[in-house]
């Protein structure tokens, strides 16, 4: 059963129960203030009493839907979890130490018994409370988005990207992992800034999760909030350059004449020689057999400029297929600094690919997209939805 209504909305039942904790804990609060500071503290019981419902009311409500959450979420590679809506960010020593404060004047207003220090006391928690509550508006009002980028890159190697927000806010990339950068500023409108990621693995990155942060007016605690930022092109991330490995023996046996094949001639005759395993039977020479009394072939010039074919298959496991876009990178990178023309296949989500690569770029961008063979679960390589499932 879905945790909320047919219309995406939430349902009365849980909205009154968040309210009802969140009173509660306010009457809790008020009740406490005044068994320690007497009936005539009633600024100190407001104040605990308005902390206690806030607090109250976030909790009830954070519980009440971590688990529709975590249903429509999006997964991060590393078994992470896009969090969309507002939260507060480190909250317990903010709250507590603004409690403990209030808590304190509360019982040197009460000492003296003055007037003014009741005054200070009552602006003093407005100050807190404010700077507790009030970051959650603009930070969920926070809006970005991606003006530059690069279409190429490495695993390991960081990037920069040119990000524009609408506010003072702080940046950190959560896929690709970077580190934290602030738009900072005081002209209103767009703020451009730079942010540095750095791809942990393969792939084509189409979307930026970043995590929108700000703590104004008066930086006592932070909200933030996950946002997706669709890039303007897509990024491919090429592997990393690995060890290029023995080369796999390929097995022709199409003419059935060998089980080990070796490349015909197919060049001008250079000579004869003795005959090896694998040798047509075509270029047999028998004037120079029959003179040497051994079977003899016709040797010729091999052709330099045919293309080597590389066919990848990439296993189902994440950690294997990396490792097998590693050593083929190595491979082909050594190929192309010699000149060799090299013919790729790979298996991509649109179909099967053979085709020549042209340079380091286009090897990168070929092997970013290549996934396992049909029927083959790909390794995970960017943000995926989560699907619903019933509860039972």
């Amino acid at each position: 059963m879905s945790p909320s209504t047919p219309d995406g909305r939430q349902p009365i039942w849980r909205t009154a129960n968040a309210a009802f904790t969140g009173l509660f804990a306010g009457a809790c609060g008020v009740v406490l203030a005044r068994a320690l500071f007497g009936p005539e503290m009633v600024v100190a019981g407001a104040i605990i009493g308005t902390v206690s419902l806030v607090v109250g009311v976030a909790l009830s409500w954070s519980f009440s839907v971590t688990r529709r959450r975590r249903r429509t979420s999006v997964a991060l590679p590393g078994g992470q979890w896009v969090r969309r809506r507002v939260r507060p960010v480190a909250w317990f020593g903010p709250v507590a130490g603004s409690v403990v404060a209030m808590l304190a004047w509360a019982g040197v207003a009460h000492s003296s018994g003055s007037g003014w220090v009741q005054a200070v006391g009552a602006l003093l928690a407005a100050v807190l409370l404010t700077g507790i509550v009030a970051p959650a508006v603009p930070a969920r009002r926070a809006t970005v988005a991606c003006t530059e980028c690069p279409s190429d890159g490495q695993a390991g190697w960081p990037l920069a990207m040119t990000l524009v927000t609408n506010g003072p806010v702080r940046l950190r990339p959560r896929y690709p992992v970077g580190p934290p950068a602030r738009a900072e500023g005081t002209v209103r409108g767009p703020r451009p800034v730079e942010v540095t990621v750095t791809p942990d693995r393969r792939g084509v990155v189409d979307t930026l999760v970043v995590e929108v942060a700000t703590s104004a007016p008066f930086g006592i605690l932070w909200w933030a909030k996950d946002v997706m930022v669709e890039l303007p092109r897509p990024l491919h991330v090429a592997p990393r350059t690995g060890e290029p490995g023995p080369p796999p023996t390929v097995t022709d046996d199409a003419l059935g004449e060998a089980p080990l094949r070796v490349p015909a001639g197919l060049g001008e005759p250079r000579g004869v020689r003795p005959y090896q395993s694998g040798d047509p039977r075509r270029s047999v020479h028998w004037p120079a057999t029959a003179h040497a009394g051994v079977l003899m072939v016709r040797e010729t010039e091999r052709q330099r400029d045919d293309p080597i074919v590389i066919d990848v298959v990439l296993p189902d496991d994440p950690a294997r297929a990396e490792a097998e876009t590693e050593r083929v990178m190595a491979a082909v990178t050594g190929f192309l600094a010699r000149g060799r023309p090299v013919v790729l296949g790979t298996d991509e989500r649109e179909g099967r690919a053979l085709r020549p690569v042209r340079d380091r770029i286009d090897l990168g961008r070929r092997l970013a997209r290549a996934v396992p063979p049909p029927g083959v679960a790909p390794p995970t390589g960017s943000p995926r939805p989560v699907p619903k499932r019933e509860r039972r």
